[in-house]
């Protein structure tokens, strides 16, 4: 019995032996190498790791090596950018990231994530310098779990991976000069009446927003993925020819020209319209006017709008000149459309709803904001079921229709055609999501 006991300690000794020389050969084996790739790009540049710290998984897994190297006071120079949102790049490991970006005067002008970089827009051209950390922790874990530690140190594994990964950042520290100027895009230089021409802001700094002046009607910028977008309208009665417009960059104007092509939207008959009240004007004016000009809000709308109306006939076609008892008249601005009585009021996009009662001269009516200066007007609906400020999505019911309803879309006071709408056609779907 002694005998067995013995062996059984010289196994467990053996083994003990063997793991430390097996561990020891794995510690001396484990180098620098072994730390993921530190590949990471500001714009075009791949940028120099000033800083790291790695804890290294040896053989078996429950024990890291430490690697680090502190932070230096070398700034990498990058020299001059031209692109006014230089891009950031990681490896595919990377979890978590830190940047801090100062001006050339000590100011942070930025301080987030490379998530919140993504839609940060620099306050002009200059000096930059920028402090970035890129992280990798194991899944379901945090960066204040790291323990770092001097370099070949041994360490604990978290044991939240198997197999094992390594553990740490990188840091890197650089320096540029912004030196950038705006880039205007039109989506089309002729537009039909009735359309719309989209216009693409990028390549700019700061945060004051673009101007634009034109004829055509009042258009507003509104911020967008990679800088800035609006709309211009070329309305029904839009006369034909071209437009000046100007667009203002950070006090720099440009000049663009819009050539707007008459369109033949035909002709309707229809019965004279009946006599209104002075009051009926009045308080529709109050009421919906004051939308025209109101502050554009971020686009709301993505893809193709839906009919208001599912099942319908047009009885009123945008942009036809009324023939009233033989004699021709106005232009229709909007769509009078004969509808199922019972059936539900769609929303044509998402958006907020800015009005939603009733007005003596139109009757229950819904206007939609969905953003960018874009509005939709639903007048006649039989009953409503949504409320002033309430949040809509495309499809979704605003009231119960009547024997008629008229839709009008507009951005500003500008009536634009609904059918480019619901084909998902022309301007307001132009680099959609740019």
């Amino acid at each position: 019995m002694k005998r067995f006991l013995l062996w059984l300690v010289g196994v467990a000794v053996g083994v003990v032996v063997m793991l430390a020389a097996v561990m020891g050969v794995s510690y001396a084996f484990k180098t620098e190498g072994s730390m993921p790739a530190s590949e990471t790009h500001f714009g075009e540049t791949g940028l120099e790791v000033n800083g790291y710290c790695w804890q290294v998984p040896l053989l078996g897994g429950q024990l890291d090596k430490v690697f680090t190297k502190a932070d230096t006071l070398n700034v990498q120079k990058i020299g001059v950018i031209y692109d006014a949102h230089p891009a950031l790049s990681f490896p595919d490991w990377v979890g978590y990231t830190s940047l801090v970006i100062q001006d050339d005067a000590g100011n942070v002008v930025f301080n987030g994530t490379a998530t919140d970089y993504e839609s940060f827009l620099y306050p002009s051209n200059g000096g930059y310098k920028a402090q970035l950390t890129i992280w990798r922790v194991p899944t379901g874990g945090t960066i204040t779990q790291f323990e770092g530690g001097k370099n070949g140190e041994l360490r604990r594994n978290l044991g939240l991976e198997h197999p094992a990964k390594p553990t740490g950042w990188y840091s890197f520290s650089f320096r540029f000069t912004l030196q950038a100027s705006a880039d205007i895009e039109l989506s089309a230089e002729r537009v039909e009446q009735g359309g719309v021409i989209g216009v693409a802001i990028s390549g700019m700094t700061g945060d004051t927003a673009p101007t634009i002046e034109t004829d055509l009607g009042n258009v507003q910028c509104v911020r967008s993925t990679s800088g800035w977008r609006a709309y211009i309208p070329a309305a029904y009665n839009a006369s034909a020819g071209g437009h000046e417009v100007i667009i203002t960059v950070n006090g720099e104007p440009q000049s663009r020209t819009i050539t707007v092509i008459p369109k033949d939207f035909g002709t309707v008959d229809t019965d004279p319209e009946a006599n209104v009240s002075d009051a009926a004007n009045t308080e529709f004016r109050n009421a919906v006017w004051p939308l025209y000009e109101q502050p554009a809000r971020e686009k709301l709308w993505s893809g193709g709008f839906v009919s208001p109306a599912e099942n319908s006939m047009t009885l009123v076609g945008f942009g036809q000149v009324k023939v009233v008892n033989g004699k021709q008249g106005n232009k229709s601005n909007s769509t009078k459309l004969y509808t199922i009585p019972g059936e539900p009021v769609r929303a044509p996009a998402n958006g907020v709803v800015v009005l939603a009662r009733n007005l003596a001269l139109t009757g229950n009516t819904v206007v939609i904001d969905h953003g960018c200066g874009l509005r939709s007007y639903l007048y006649g609906i039989q009953t409503l079921s949504v409320s002033e400020g309430q949040t809509v999505e495309r499809g979704q019911a605003v009231g119960v229709l009547g024997e008629e309803l008229t839709m009008d879309f507009k951005l500003g006071s500008k009536s634009i055609n609904p059918t480019l709408l619901f084909q998902s056609s022309g301007g307001l779907f132009w680099k959609e999501n740019s």
